[in-house]
C-alpha cells in the first residue's frame, strides 16, 4: 500500500525557481518509492496573480491542485484523517502559521497521526534586509516566537538544505534532533549528452552570444546583479553577461539592472535570456567561461551546484551557504558581496588563464563532485529518513 503524501507550497511549475525545481525534482522520484503524491499550490505565478487553472491536472505523475491566493493565503483541502505525511514548503506567513496550527490542533485532541516534514529551503533564517523595517519586524518576532514553537511541537522532520541552514536554525532554538541536513541534486539533463540533445535555437544563440560568463536565478534584487554590471566596466571587452531567469514580482529591477548597464556603456554586453531549461539550460552553461553568483543570500544554490556540475569555475559571493559550497581556491574562489573590483580581477585571471592548470584542475574536481549528486540520491536520503519515521510509528503500533 502507498503512502499518501500532501506538499504544500505556494508555488509550482510552470514556476521553475529553486524551491519549485527543488519540489518536482524530489516528489517525481518519490512517486518511484511507495509514495502517492498530491501538490496543493497557488494559482499565482512570479510574476502574476491567480492566473493558473484551479482544474485539477498532474504533472510528471504528480497530482496538482491550486487555489487562488489571498489575503491570508490560500487553504488547502487535506483529508487529514487519510494523510501519511503533510510536506511543507518555505515558511511565509501564511498560509504556514494557519496551516501549523490546524496541525497542533489535531495533536492536541490526538488526530495527528500523520508525519511532517518542513523544508523552509532557507526562509525561516532569510536575508532580513530585503524586508521593510515594519515587516522584518513582525516577521522576525513571529519566527522567533510562535514559530519556534509550532516547528518544535508539530514537526517531524526539519530539513535543512545545507550545514549553514541546520546551524542558524538550531541557534534560534530548533530542537537539534529534528534538523536533518539533506541537500540539493542536480537535474537528470545534467547527465545527458548536453551537445547532441540541446536545441537548434539555443545553439545558434550560443554561437551569436561569443564569449560569456552566466548568471542563472530570478531576476530579484536578492540576487545582486548589479556588482557583476559594474565589474563589466574592467573585465576583457569581448566578455559578454548573460543572465537567465525569470522576474520575479514585477520587472522592475529588471529594468533598473538595463538602466545601470545602458549608464556604463554596457547595453549590448548584458543579455537577458529569460528562463531557459533542460538540456538547453546546461548547454548554455558549458558554453560559458565561468559562472558568477553575487547574491547576498542563499541558503544552498542549486545554480552553483548546476555549473559545478558541467565543469564550470563558480565565482561567489562571501557570505551564507555559499562558502559551504565553493571553497575559495579549492574548487571555485569567493569574493566580498559588493566588491566589484575585486571581482572584475578575478574574472580576468580566470578569462586569461584559462587553460592553466589551476583553472583545469577546478574544472575536472567541480564536474565529478557535482555530478555525484542526483535528484535521485536527494530523494533516496530523504525517503531513507522517512522510512525511519515510519517504521518507528509502525512499531510503536504493533506494541500496544
Amino acid at each position: 500500500m502507498k503512502l499518501k503524501a500532501v506538499v504544500i507550497t505556494k508555488y509550482f511549475y510552470p514556476v521553475a525557481a529553486g524551491i519549485e525545481v527543488n519540489i518536482r525534482e524530489t516528489y517525481k522520484k518519490l512517486l518511484k518509492m511507495n509514495y502517492d503524491i498530491s501538490i496543493h499550490t497557488s494559482t499565482d505565478t512570479l510574476t502574476q496573480k491567480n492566473v493558473l487553472s484551479t482544474k485539477k491536472e498532474i504533472i510528471e505523475g504528480l497530482h496538482v491542485q491550486r487555489y487562488p491566493f489571498g489575503l491570508f493565503g490560500f487553504s488547502p483541502k487535506i483529508d487529514w484523517d487519510n494523510t501519511d505525511l503533510i510536506c511543507i514548503h518555505n515558511f511565509n506567513v501564511v498560509p504556514h502559521l494557519f496551516i501549523l496550527l490546524r496541525i497542533l490542533a489535531l495533536k492536541s485532541v490526538g488526530r495527528k497521526q500523520f508525519k511532517v516534514l518542513l523544508t523552509p529551503h532557507g526562509g525561516f533564517t532569510p536575508e532580513w534586509s530585503i524586508f521593510s523595517p515594519t515587516v522584518k519586524f513582525l516577521k522576525k518576532l513571529y519566527h522567533n516566537t510562535i514559530g519556534v514553537l509550532l516547528i518544535n511541537s508539530t514537526v517531524d522532520i526539519f530539513r535543512a538544505v545545507s550545514e549553514w541552514e541546520k546551524a542558524e536554525v538550531i541557534k534560534l532554538g530548533i530542537r537539534p534532533n529534528l534538523v536533518k541536513v539533506i541537500s540539493n541534486g542536480i537535474e537528470d539533463s545534467a547527465f545527458g549528452n548536453v551537445k547532441k540533445l540541446a536545441t537548434p535555437s539555443i545553439k545558434k544563440t550560443v554561437a551569436d552570444l561569443g564569449t560569456y560568463i552566466i548568471q542563472v536565478g530570478r531576476i530579484y534584487p536578492i540576487k545582486n546583479y548589479e556588482t557583476t554590471i559594474r565589474a563589466m566596466v574592467n573585465i576583457p571587452k569581448e566578455i559578454k553577461f548573460v543572465i537567465v531567469g525569470p522576474a520575479q514580482d514585477n520587472d522592475d529591477y529588471q529594468e533598473s539592472l538595463k538602466s545601470l548597464a545602458k549608464q556604463l556603456g554596457l547595453e549590448k554586453r548584458v543579455i537577458f535570456l529569460g528562463v531557459i531549461q533542460g538540456y538547453d539550460k546546461y548547454y548554455l552553461i558549458k558554453h560559458a567561461q565561468m559562472m558568477v553568483h553575487m547574491a547576498i543570500w542563499e541558503s544552498f544554490c542549486n545554480v552553483v551546484h548546476e555549473g559545478m556540475s558541467q565543469g564550470l569555475v563558480c565565482i561567489v559571493a562571501n557570505n551564507s551557504a555559499l562558502p559551504f559550497l565553493i571553497k575559495n581556491g579549492v574548487n571555485g574562489y569567493l569574493v566580498d558581496t559588493h566588491d566589484s573590483d575585486t571581482l572584475a580581477k578575478r574574472i580576468t585571471y580566470i578569462f586569461n588563464n584559462k587553460q592553466s592548470p589551476e583553472i583545469n584542475y577546478i574544472r575536472t574536481l567541480n564536474k565529478t563532485q557535482a555530478l555525484q549528486h542526483s535528484w535521485t540520491k536527494t530523494a533516496k536520503k530523504l525517503a531513507d529518513e522517512l522510512e525511519s519515521l515510519f517504521n518507528t510509528k509502525y512499531r510503536a503500533k504493533k506494541s500496544i
